[in-house]
């Protein structure tokens, strides 16, 4: 194992080199860029133009889905509600715009297999960032995974021609440089090299590596398991593609000798007066007649899409209304059952995605000199996407069974903490308001 920041690295950019050809791969999968079916070397241009249009985003929408169930709404410290530690982290929830770097970070997780957090400082305050895996990779900790033992940071300045890595180890930080271009004049294509240089002397900082990693799970993307299915998907479009544009070049041959030239003996140009215009009208010789090639129906193919579309919603565990819309018409008890699946995947990956985010909090925190040891917890609206009438009764029912009106507005309502406190502010005034009037009327009375 490496013990030096040199030779940390040397390993780290080794790993992070050798994950970016997937990680390239997985992006086209997963923004509508997916490598095109049929295609060869010397593919022309026209043909290229025409694949393009086979693809469907699968990837993007299943990754879409599953994020839009997956919606940190804020954070809670210890067991109480109003203490500083609580309080400054909602300021920082507010200033770093966390659901937007909370929300990036899940997104390069189900779309890549990994997401980034760092915790940094500003002017004296934290800051949060989510980072690309293309830049970011960590050494973890075997037994915390989430952790890391060392973490790299790897990225160019274009306008500056430098190319830069930031090494983290335990307690200190190093920041190295170089050219990004190499002595022959040629761009650097790999973050490895013996080429990097330290810049400036190594900076010293309080508490674990404030570099967290969002892994999805096994490691792989959503869609990971399932490209072939969606490879299958896309060649099947560009099959119906195919056959639906030649229907629109149907091929047609003469059948009887058409003569050379016409009765003045001039010659007859035939390509002219069969141009293949809508509107064109043939004059045809008398004894001609004309072949036509029959028309081929689509309908099979069209219905072999949606069974492919079935297959993928089934082994991703989507609901079909995601990538067939017409799918929503069937039953209440259906819908239910469909979106099950994705539940339950929801809230898998919102247990294995929350430790990182509590640990940038915690890194927060100790910035701020406010770490007490108490525990940090990062909220999350219900994955379970319910109406408001719904909501509505089930608050009823946990109100008659005992629940607290705080327990009911998170866990039944989806509220923040700050929400819930501006709620029970609002509560409090109403009933103030009430008691008031109550009071001037018996007075009048």
């Amino acid at each position: 194992m490496a013990t030096t920041p040199d030779e940390w690295l040397k390993l780290l950019t080794t790993k992070l080199d050798a994950r970016q050809p997937r990680i390239a791969l997985m992006r086209k999968y997963s923004s509508g860029d997916a490598p095109m079916p049929e295609m060869g070397k010397n593919t022309k241009a026209s043909w290229v133009a025409f694949q393009k249009r086979a693809r469907t985003d699968m990837g993007g929408l299943l990754c879409s889905s599953l994020s839009g169930r997956m919606v940190p709404n804020g954070v809670r410290v210890g067991e109480t509600i109003n203490n500083p530690a609580a309080a400054a982290l909602r300021r920082v929830w507010r200033d770093n715009r966390l659901p937007v770097v909370f929300a990036d970070a899940v997104w390069n997780a189900l779309s890549t297999s990994y997401g980034y957090l760092v915790t940094g400082v500003r002017t004296g305050d934290p800051v949060i960032t989510s980072e690309q895996p293309e830049q970011m990779i960590i050494a973890p900790d075997p037994v915390q995974p989430w952790r890391a033992r060392a973490a790299l940071k790897a990225w160019r300045d274009e306008d500056a021609a430098k190319d830069y890595a930031l090494l983290w180890l335990p307690g200190t930080r190093q920041l190295y440089v170089r050219g990004s271009k190499t002595a022959t004049g040629s761009i650097r294509e790999t973050a490895t090299g013996n080429d990097w240089e330290p810049s400036g002397d190594e900076e010293t900082y309080a508490g674990p590596i404030p570099v967290f990693e969002l892994a999805n799970k096994n490691g792989m993307t959503e869609f990971e398991p399932h490209i072939d299915v969606i490879d299958r998907i896309n060649l099947g479009k560009l099959q119906r593609l195919v056959v639906t544009a030649m229907q629109a070049y149907k091929q047609r041959a003469m059948k009887g000798g058409l003569p050379d030239k016409d009765e003045e003996g001039n010659d007859i140009d035939w390509a002219k007066l069969f141009e293949p215009a809508p509107g064109a009208l043939w004059d045809l010789p008398e004894g001609i007649d004309v072949w036509e090639s029959q028309s081929t129906d689509i309908r099979p193919l069209l219905d072999g899409e949606k069974t492919d579309l079935r297959d993928f919603a089934a082994v991703t565990q989507s609901p079909i209304d995601v990538f067939i819309p017409d799918g929503q018409n069937q039953s209440a008890t259906g819908a239910a059952n469909v979106h099950k699946g994705e539940i339950m995947k929801a809230k898998d990956r919102i247990a294995r995605m929350t430790a990182p985010m509590e640990g940038a909090l915690l890194s927060a925190l100790r910035i701020l000199g406010l770490d007490d040891g108490s525990t940090v917890q990062v909220l999350w609206e219900p994955p379970e996407h319910v109406s408001l009438s719904e909501k509505s009764t089930a608050a009823e029912q946990a109100k008659a069974g005992g629940k607290s009106q705080r327990w009911i507005d998170q866990h039944i309502w989806g509220m923040s903490p700050d929400e819930i406190a501006q709620e029970e502010a609002d509560r409090a005034e109403e009933q103030l308001s009430a008691a008031i009037l109550i009071g001037t009327g018996s007075g009048n009375a």
